[in-house]
């Protein structure tokens, strides 16, 4: 792993500073070596044999490092769609925290230019009111094409369907009816204890009916969004109507002049130049950097498990008394395969039970070799395990066993090793069992405390 990450970085070693790069790639060429080298200390570390205090304070170290430079890799790791996600939501995202700083601006120099008793959040409140009806008055739309809108942006975003739609106001209605039952009275206003536990009861059937997927912030946001940009299509205003609506609403309801507005408007243009050309270089880019580190991230149970190596190391030993190629065969026998053999309908149950006859069958297996090296074994299991030599197996023949019929002979089943009649040879199996001290079932029964295992065998063996 180490050469080839030293092949790989060959060419950003190669390359000076003096090679016509700007300081963003000399600086991101200095990230991926710095990801590399902690890389490649890591292995060399935790390929030790002996740890001490010292190492494993390296070790962690280490770690530290390669997760803070590790972020170098997004661009890399981003696929088609997930740039795709991430222009959707710097397009919603960009456009709410732009409006919020704008209006943050604003604020601040309302109240040094108007002062903050004309500016009231009471006074605010009831401007907005104003303004949404002013503008609901000159929108072309009725009720009707609203809910049309209302009915697509749900079906294109949240992927509601009427079948759901249904579902959803019927639940919804027996959740508000519960409430009202509580509470005794229906409250007023949007911050009454009903208010906001309808709200809430509201988001909770959304998730349970439309799926927790389609009702993400990120979607309700862009719900919002282009309702609101439809609505915006749809009136007849235009900027200088809006500015004009504006102007006489500040002189109805806040008691502004002509001057102290004019004296707004050059306060106000100041702050908005630096914000947009602040904006352009550095509010932007740190937006997208945000989104992509919350899109494509590296939050993988592997990625996380490492970090808790030299703790592992410090309880358990070294690293290479472990392997991982016992889990790995385990999850080929008892997941793979047991999905191939159901016909992958319910496939959870079926693997199980699969799980539970093959386990059978290996104990079975066991027993049966176990008791077969000892001695006590019949000619199905002999044939099975192929313990029969070659005389053995001309005895077994068909013919042989006519022949025994005709003269009404008994075979027996289970023959002692006295009476031995087949003989055994040497097997894969005994081969393996030679080095394995072995124990009576009356022994294990008492070990692995088995009720009445031995008493049974007996039983069986009499």
């Amino acid at each position: 792993m180490i050469k080839a990450l030293a092949v790989n970085c060959a060419p950003i070693r190669v390359c000076s500073k003096d090679d016509g790069k700007t300081a963003a790639e000399t600086a991101s060429d200095e990230m991926v070596m710095g990801a590399v080298r902690a890389l490649c200390e890591f292995s060399l570390l935790v390929s030790q044999q002996n740890h001490s205090d010292l190492s494993l304070n390296a070790l962690d170290d280490v770690l530290k490092r390669f997760y803070q430079k590790k972020g170098v890799f997004r661009e890399q790791k981003m696929s088609r769609s997930a740039k795709a996600k991430v222009d959707d939501l710097l397009a919603t995202e960009s456009h709410q925290l732009r409006e919020q700083k704008i209006h943050k601006i604003r604020a601040a120099i309302e109240a040094l230019v108007y002062g903050a008793e004309k500016v009231s959040s009471t006074k605010r409140r009831q401007f907005q009111v104003r303004l949404n009806r002013a503008r609901q008055a000159a929108t072309i739309w009725s009720d009707a094409d609203r809910q049309k809108a209302i009915e697509r942006l749900e079906h294109e975003i949240h992927q509601v369907i009427p079948a759901k739609l249904k579902l959803f106001d019927k639940l919804f209605q027996h959740h508000e009816q519960q409430l009202l039952q509580e509470l005794g009275t229906k409250g007023t206003g949007p911050r009454s204890i009903f208010a906001k536990q309808i709200a809430l009861i509201k988001t909770a059937a959304e998730d349970e009916i439309y799926g927790a997927a389609n009702m993400t912030a990120d979607k309700r946001l862009q719900f919002q969004i282009r309702l609101s940009n439809a609505e915006t299509d749809a009136t007849t205003w235009s900027l200088a109507d809006t500015e004009c609506v504006t102007t006489q609403l500040e002189r109805e309801i806040d008691g502004i002049t002509s001057n102290e507005q004019k004296q707004f408007k050059q306060e106000f243009s100041i702050p908005m130049i630096e914000f947009e050309a602040w904006w352009e270089t550095i509010g932007i880019q740190a937006l997208r950097k945000t989104i992509e580190q919350r899109v494509i991230h590296f939050g993988y149970p592997k990625m996380h498990v490492v970090s808790h190596i030299s703790e592992s190391i410090r309880r358990m030993g070294s690293g290479d008394n472990f392997t991982t190629d016992i889990s790995q065969r385990l999850h080929i026998a008892n997941v793979k395969e047991a999905y191939r053999s159901s016909n992958k309908v319910n496939y959870i149950r079926q693997m199980l039970k699969y799980n539970d006859r093959c386990t059978g069958l290996e104990y079975m297996e066991e027993t049966l070799s176990y008791l077969a090296l000892e001695g006590w074994y019949d000619v199905d299991s002999a044939n099975v395990f192929n313990l029969l030599s070659a005389t053995d197996k001309q005895r077994s023949t068909r013919r042989v066993n006519l022949l025994r019929l005709q003269k009404i002979q008994d075979e027996p089943i289970i023959c002692p090793v006295s009476h031995q009649v087949y003989h055994l040879r040497e097997t894969h199996v005994r081969g393996v069992c030679r080095s394995i001290k072995l124990s009576s079932l009356r022994d294990a029964s008492e070990d692995f405390r088995i009720p009445n295992f031995g008493q049974l065998f007996r039983a069986q063996m009499e």
